[in-house]
Order: C-alpha cells, then structure tokens, then sequence
C-alpha cells in the first residue's frame, strides 16, 4: 500500500475548468463540452505562447492553476500518445517530400510540453516525461511515489488530446482535451491523501481514457474510490480526508 499526501489538484478541459463544471459533466458523461473554448494561458509571454498546441495549452493552463513563476518543483509530465496531430502532419511532409520545419519538429517530442513550461516558468527542478500503452494514471502515481524518495512534493500533469482519425482504429482515444495536475508530497500536515494497493485479482478489461476520467471524480470526490486495471494487475485507488 502506498500514500501520498494531496496538496492541490485542477481538471481541465475546453469549458470545464471548475468543479461544478465537472460535476456538471459526469452527471451526463454522454454530453460533449465545447472545444470552441479558447484555453487562455496569459502567464506565458507572447512570442512562446505561439509555440504551444492545443495539447501544450492544456498542460499548461492545469500546470498554472496550480503553480506561479519561478517555484522549483520536480514535474512528471504524463501523455500517453503525446501530440499526435503535430506528428502526423509532420509524417504528411515526409510522404510527401516535403522539408520538416525544424520547429514543428522540436515541439513533436514527448518532453517538449514541459520544456516549453520549464521556459516560461524560469523553473529549472527536475522534468520527467513518461509515457504508458496501459494505464496512464497508475504510471503517474508509481513515478511520484519513486521521486517522493528524493524529492519533498513532486508536481504531476497528465494529459492528452483525441487521437486524429486515421489512428482512431487502432487505439483507444479520449473524446476532447483533458489535463489533470496535482501536487504529492509526504507532508503530515496534510489532510487530504491518495492511496493506493495492489488487488489480488485483475480484470483484463481496461480503459486508460476512462481511469482518466474516474480519477478526476476521485480527486473531486465525486467517487471515494476506483480502481485502476492494466492486463496484469488491478489496484485499489482511494481518496483518504482526515
């Protein structure tokens, strides 16, 4: 069993960005917010904000929910699939024998979101970036428990966007832009926690966009526990108040 003491989270996605608005959501999880939304990230100087996707916003607008300037965290940076829209094109080019713009390029690789956070924040703590085929969340929880041994909190971002169509068919995708942050520590005087532990049985039945989504009603309270399964394991996720 493992425990991680919760100091501050934020769920985001277009038009939802409060709890309410979750609240809202998952009374009619059939409904679709509306991606018109623009996500504003104002805290980010101009000339860099032109350098951020939608996915790159996303992580970064539930990153300053949280976070000012200059406050030096140890970050995980968590996306299963990273930018595939900005891949793809990049592919098309290729295809077509195109020449790759060396930015679009730059912004394609997996830690680029927190880079490009690191730079507009002048934070220079440690950035992890990771990536999961399964469970996205558990893979979060399990890094930040690793790097609480060194590290006195550790900020986490999980985040993703819908995968483009053409790739649609060979993996699960989550159906709008959704970024989840919260920062863990082991400070006693905390009284909020996340606990999680290993079932002893497992369903090989499993959705990563869907533990995404339960894990975000966790932190709201919405539910008091989930579980989270990969192909091998099932683990046990509760939100503990003291």
């Amino acid at each position: 069993m493992i425990k991680l003491k919760l100091e501050s989270w934020s769920a985001l996605a277009p038009g939802m960005d409060d709890t309410d608005a979750w609240m809202k959501w998952f009374d009619d999880i059939d409904s679709k917010p509306s991606e018109n939304t623009p996500i504003q990230i104002k805290q980010v100087p101009a000339l860099l904000r032109r350098r951020f996707t939608t996915l790159g916003k996303i992580a970064a607008k539930a990153t300053f929910n949280l976070m000012e300037s200059k406050q030096g965290i140890s970050t995980i940076f968590a996306s299963r699939h990273g930018d595939t829209p900005l891949t793809l094109s990049l592919l098309k080019d290729i295809g077509n024998s195109e020449p790759l713009s060396p930015t679009s390029f730059s912004l394609a690789v997996h830690n680029a979101v927190g880079g490009l956070l690191s730079i507009a924040r002048q934070d220079v703590a440690p950035i992890t970036a990771i990536a999961s085929t399964e469970n996205l969340v558990l893979s979060t929880l399990h890094e930040a428990a690793a790097q609480l041994e060194v590290y006195g909190k550790v900020l986490c971002v999980i985040y993703d966007v819908p995968l483009p169509d053409i790739y649609q068919w060979f993996s699960q995708s989550l159906p709008f832009p959704v970024a989840v942050a919260f920062i863990v520590s082991h400070d006693e005087t905390l009284d909020s926690a996340i606990e999680f532990a290993r079932e002893p049985t497992f369903d090989s039945s499993f959705s990563s966009e869907q533990g995404l989504f339960d894990f975000i009603s966790l932190l709201m309270s919405y539910q008091q526990e989930i579980k989270l399964t990969t192909s091998a394991s099932c683990w046990r996720v509760r939100r503990l108040e003291r």
